[in-house]
């Protein structure tokens, strides 16, 4: 075959179906028996990211919304609504099959429940057997074979968890976030409506997330219906290629460490890695150097405000509760909602900070970020 890919999210079967477009042999290794699951993710999405994806009719998308609120650990609040920025609820398990679909169609086999071992240049050792392929793609989450072998230390990680629940929700369009640290150490939790009284709530934090899960639910009165966990990566790793190989999405820690968000961002650099690859089998090298092409790739696309939002995470964890209420009752000014409303997108969040904080000094002193260029 000409590339492996190992790992069925969003962001290998992207890159497999653009490369079988092309016409290149693709084959997608997924150790889970179905397609979309487990799904740990909150589903909100940008429209960046069906405008990468292409056919948002199809995408699993449930309704569309820009309205949120902000809640401090006081109980006050900042309300959010845009005119011109749009998030989406999407059904993540419709939304990875909908790729999955695109790339059968386009020719890729996809073989599920087939663990991927171990992995060489041009080897992979596989539950079922032995392949050899010309390029391997590791897109297998934070747990990646494929980083293993190029020898890279995993990215810092945090722990989240997160329920689809019974819960009665006011106002179904309305996407809430709490802050804090009695609520989520480091992070932020999140309740996210699905319609008919159904929503998913969750959390990320630096101490036991399904212990502030459960405080969090208890408090709401919200009843479970399922449960899912995992890990966030809040850091990039130092290098994304080696002989033959390349690591993208969670496995290289191409996440958003303000939101956790790691689909956009996997997106934009599954893109380099396409490009990358169909230049390499095209001359047939596959070479360390010709690899390196990808990770410069996607470092200049997304890496600043990957970098950027990692700064600001870091900050964010020394933001003590009182200075959260501070910061709430500061954002609730016309001129600063203004900003974010005008300014807001969830994709790059660094831009809208650096504005706030360039209109209010007075925040610095209770977020300790260093307004910068």
């Amino acid at each position: 075959m000409d590339v492996a890919i190992v790992g069925g999210g969003p962001v290998g079967l992207f890159i497999a179906a653009s490369l079988s477009r092309m016409g290149y042999s693709v084959t997608v290794f997924e150790e889970h028996s179905d397609i979309g699951n487990p799904s740990h993710c909150s589903g909100l999405f940008s429209g960046h990211i069906l405008e990468i994806v292409g056919g948002k009719e199809r995408r699993g998308v449930l309704k569309a919304t820009s309205k949120a609120e902000i809640v401090a650990p006081d109980g006050s609040s900042l309300q959010i609504q845009s005119t011109t920025t749009k998030v989406y609820v999407v059904n993540r398990v419709e939304f990875d099959r909908s790729l999955a679909r695109d790339a059968i169609n386009k020719g890729a086999e996809i073989r599920l429940k087939e663990r991927v071992r171990a992995v060489s240049k041009g080897f992979i050792k596989t539950s079922r057997g032995e392949y050899q392929s010309r390029i391997i793609v590791g897109a297998g989450g934070i747990n990646s074979v494929v980083r293993r072998e190029i020898m890279v230390s995993a990215p810092r990680i945090i722990g989240a968890a997160q329920v689809i629940a019974d819960y009665h929700y006011e106002d179904e369009d309305l996407v809430r976030i709490y802050v804090g640290n009695k609520i989520a150490p480091g992070f932020f939790a999140w309740i996210i409506p699905l319609g008919d009284d159904v929503a998913k709530i969750g959390l990320a934090s630096y101490g036991n997330s399904w212990l502030f899960l459960k405080r969090l639910l208890k408090r709401l009165n919200a009843q479970p219906l399922s449960v899912s966990g995992g890990g966030i990566p809040v850091s990039t790793v130092s290098k994304t290629y080696g002989n033959g190989m390349l690591i993208v999405g969670d496995a290289a820690g191409q996440v958003k460490a303000t939101s956790g968000g790691g689909v956009y961002p996997g997106l934009k650099s599954a893109q380099c890695a396409v490009r990358t690859i169909e230049i390499a089998l095209e001359s047939g090298d596959y070479s360390r150097a010709a690899m390196k092409k990808y990770e410069d790739c996607w470092r200049r696309e997304i890496g600043k405000e990957l970098s950027n939002a990692q700064y600001i995470h870091r900050q964010y964890r020394k933001i003590k509760d009182v200075d959260f209420n501070n910061i709430v009752r500061e954002l609730n000014r016309p001129d600063m909602l203004k900003i974010i409303n005008e300014y807001g997108d969830i994709d790059y969040p660094s831009k809208v900070v650096w504005k706030l904080l360039k209109k209010n000094p007075r925040l610095i002193k209770y977020t300790r970020i260093i307004a910068r260029k």
